[in-house]
């Protein structure tokens, strides 16, 4: 069960593609919407991890939208784009094919997820209709489970560890 709010009257959304799909994320949970970058990959992650980025001195782990969502993975391309993220006082990267607008959407235009959302598909909020489409909205709280969010949280921090160390050995130099 999400806790995102939907009561009210409309609410901000950030709308993304992933292949054919457009998706929508609520505004308030968007820290920016950044070009993509190299990242380090590290071991033992889930699949759908990409790796780390380093954000101005920040390590960031990135989620490939196309893995996670089960879509085939393509190169990226100039309309590729990371939408970071910050859910429950943690940050993440999403990649996503592109970003097309902001808008407001009525709560009334919002649907429940047509399926329960649990297990695989926990992360849907539900399902906007604006301007003749739907949107898949997505809940940010919910994009990872709690084993995967524990996982990627051990493996930043032993990431950040090695650049600590990494960054000591060269003031020895």
């Amino acid at each position: 069960m999400s806790k995102i709010n939907l009561e009210g009257r409309e609410i901000q959304l950030v709308v993304f593609k992933i292949e054919n799909e457009e998706y929508a994320i609520p505004i308030d949970y968007v820290k920016e919407i950044i070009m993509p970058r190299i990242t380090a990959r590290l071991p033992k992650t889930p699949d759908f991890m990409e790796g780390v980025i380093n954000l101005r001195g920040h390590t960031i782990p990135v989620v490939d939208g196309r893995k996670k969502f089960n879509v085939p993975v393509k190169e990226n391309d100039t309309e590729t784009r990371i939408i970071v993220l910050e859910p429950d006082n943690h940050t993440i990267g999403l990649i996503v094919d592109s970003v097309s607008e902001v808008i407001r959407i009525k709560t009334e235009n919002i649907d429940p997820p047509p399926v329960e959302p649990d297990g695989e598909n926990r992360f849907l909020l539900g399902v906007g209709r604006y301007n003749d489409k739907l949107l898949i909205l997505i809940d940010p709280l919910n994009l990872l489970d709690v084993n995967e969010s524990e996982n990627i949280k051990h493996t930043v921090k032993l990431a950040k560890d090695i650049m600590e160390t990494a960054k000591n050995d060269e003031k020895l130099d």
